[in-house]
């Protein structure tokens, strides 16, 4: 998973879409999560992804400094093990990623551009840096819901190519289904542990 901001958008289906259907309004205003999936090949990247909503019971502002704390991001990111910076400079940080689902392991490490004035979190795969993924990136923004003061609307887009093996194979379906999750574990994170803390 890697988060870019509008660079990445650009290459990241239905990133940038918000017009939203009535049905996907619905779900919104109650606290579902809002999915657009896609697959698509690009060169020799077989990539899955697509774009997510979900609607969090906070200010944009507080959901933003959450997002900023890379030191939670252990409870706002789906199945993850482990999440630490291993290098910062101004807007960037590199983290190191690793997650488990059952007995399947897969770790890499992210490169991440924070925004302030846009609310928005890019990244992209470290290539130069071990990675049990072939590619990734996208984008996180937020900002107030329907110009409300109390709630915000997470945006989170992403494209991945899981590679081979176990990964690329049989579970390929279920890690589509579960980076798409995203804004979900996040609304987690900030309506239960981080409902205080930011």
């Amino acid at each position: 998973m890697l988060l870019v901001s509008s660079a990445f958008a650009q290459q990241t289906p239905d990133a940038a879409s918000e017009a939203f259907s009535p049905d996907e309004l619905r779900r919104l205003d109650a606290g579902q999560l809002v999915t657009r999936r896609t697959s698509q090949r690009r060169g020799q990247l077989s990539l899955i992804g697509g774009s997510s909503w979900q609607v969090v019971e906070q200010p944009a502002d507080v959901t933003w400094r959450a997002l900023q704390d890379r030191t939670a991001y252990t409870r706002m990111l789906p199945a993850t093990e482990e999440a630490h910076v291993v290098s910062q400079h101004g807007d960037e940080s590199v983290m190191r990623i690793r997650h488990a689902v059952g007995f399947v392991n897969a770790q890499y490490y992210l490169r991440m551009t924070f925004d302030d004035e846009r609310r928005d979190i890019a990244f992209r795969l470290d290539r130069q840096r071990p990675h049990d993924v072939r590619a990734a990136w996208g984008f996180i923004q937020v900002r107030p819901y329907e110009d409300s003061d109390r709630r915000s609307l997470v945006s989170y887009g992403v494209m991945l190519d899981p590679g081979g093996g176990m990964l690329g194979g049989v579970l390929r379906g279920q890690i589509h289904d579960w980076v798409l999750r995203v804004p979900s574990t996040i609304r987690g994170y900030l309506h239960g542990s981080g409902a205080h803390r930011y």
